[in-house]
């Protein structure tokens, strides 16, 4: 049978990466880029599971069979456009075992050539990813955006990405803003601990350059957390410190959050602060929201929140560079100019 091992799966070849597992798996971790086509259904692979604990493997088996049988004839059609369309057709499952394993063996009987069974499956994938990480980023420095709340780190980033300069965007990956009102700029299912490290991954074997941009994070970003190795490589990172006037930090704001719209989940948040900042401030922030009253609800939120809450953090640090963000274009330019007098 066709194998390939974890690290072929990044050659540079034509190739589709097909995930035969259960959506309920797949949606828990996978690898980026895959495309799930399941051989079972989350109920049917229940009751194979309890098949093969509770009676016997065989049993288990021929259960499969059964609902693999049927729908042959489109796996078959699956095989056949794959195959005519990519140079290679990788297929895994959860530990490189029976579901992927039978898939490959019958079609490669068949004649459908270029197709691959990836070694050690998703379990597989997931060590090598772990052991790979840290080495990525080994000989790599990391310039770590700091700044209060609003000063425009993020904008900044995005910037910075449209202008060919490396950057991880980790809110992003994270999908959440890393604070108590974090969600409401991603209103998606945020990933698994174990697909954020996947996606963290993808970003960071495309990276050439040496130094890349990022922003100063705290280990947790709402409801994953940066690992260890990485934390330690952001401390010892080159950091500069981001400034913008009061007024400018409430427009950034407001234009990252898209408040307008989100005022059942602002009043959420709000109330989570009661304990922070008092019964009355939050009462009064809600106020604003009710009467769609948004600057003075974020200049207030600053005031109230934001900055005392992460004045420590942003006093801990020397750093080597600061800028002023008073215009996004004439800031992003003066990273831009640091970039390429100071990194490269």
């Amino acid at each position: 049978m066709n194998r390939i091992k974890q690290a072929e799966l990044y050659e540079d070849i034509s190739q589709i990466i097909i995930d035969v597992r259960t959506p309920k798996e797949y949606e828990d971790y996978h690898i980026e880029g895959a495309l799930n086509v399941p051989l079972f259904t989350n109920d049917q692979r229940h009751k194979i599971g309890t098949l093969y604990k509770q009676v016997s493997v065989y049993e288990a088996k021929k259960l499969g069979l059964t609902y693999i049988g049927p729908n042959l004839t489109t796996w078959m059609d699956r095989f056949h456009s794959w195959t005519k369309e990519f140079s290679r057709v990788v297929i895994y499952c959860q530990r490189g075992g029976m579901r992927s394993a039978s898939l490959v063996s019958f079609f490669s009987s068949l004649g459908f050539d270029g197709v691959y069974q990836l070694e050690g499956g998703i379990k597989g994938h997931r060590q090598y990813v772990m052991d790979q990480m840290p080495l990525l980023l080994e000989k790599k420095s990391l310039v770590v955006l700091h700044g209060h709340t609003g000063v425009g780190k993020t904008k900044l980033l995005v910037e910075l990405d449209k202008a060919a300069c490396p950057i991880i965007n980790l809110e992003k990956l994270a999908e959440n803003a890393g604070s108590v009102f974090g969600n409401l700029m991603y209103l998606e299912t945020c990933p698994s601990q174990k697909q954020f490290e996947e996606k963290l991954y993808e970003v960071l074997r495309k990276i050439k350059g040496t130094y890349i941009f990022i922003e100063s994070e705290s280990k947790r970003i709402g409801h994953v957390s940066l690992p260890d190795w990485f934390m330690s490589k952001m401390e010892a990172g080159i950091h500069i410190l981001v400034t913008a006037s009061h007024e400018q930090r409430v427009s950034n704001l407001i234009s990252d959050y898209e408040i307008s719209g989100k005022e059942n989940a602002l009043i959420a948040c709000i109330d989570k602060l009661r304990k922070r900042i008092s019964n009355e401030k939050a009462d009064k922030l809600i106020n604003y929201v009710h009467d769609e009253n948004y600057e003075p609800l974020v200049s207030d939120l600053l005031t109230y929140y934001y900055d005392p809450l992460y004045q420590y953090t942003i006093n801990q640090y020397n750093y080597n560079f600061k800028i002023h963000f008073k215009d996004l274009i004439e800031a992003t330019q003066s990273l831009i100019d640091l970039y390429r007098k100071e990194f490269i």
